[in-house]
């Protein structure tokens, strides 16, 4: 039979220390990505950091979607409500010059 080579007891600390810090790494590093990627989840959909925040934010976005504002006032291009939008959309598809589908 073939000798076996022996490892040394350094060899065998050294890649435990090796894992050990790999895995100290990524202990620390995992949850600082997982709240980035939490805080801008919560940034996209408008959410806050306090329930009364999210109420300020979600009370902004009702009234911009409830009203008319220039978007590009040289170009002639308005936001309107979204029920006004949604009428005039199904008004324009149901007329036989609006293209209807």
């Amino acid at each position: 039979m073939k000798d076996r080579e022996t490892i040394s007891l350094s060899t065998v600390l050294g890649g435990i220390a090796v894992i050990g810090a790999v895995v100290g790494i990524v202990a620390l590093v995992a949850p600082l990505a997982y709240q980035q990627g939490a805080a801008e989840l919560r940034a996209e959909r408008g959410w806050a950091a306090t329930p009364q925040a999210t109420r300020d934010v979600q009370a902004t976005q009702a009234a911009r979607i409830a009203s008319y504002a220039w978007i590009d006032k040289q170009r002639g291009v308005v936001a309107v409500p979204i029920e006004r939008a949604m009428e005039l959309v199904a008004a324009e598809s149901a007329s036989p010059a609006g293209g209807g589908r």
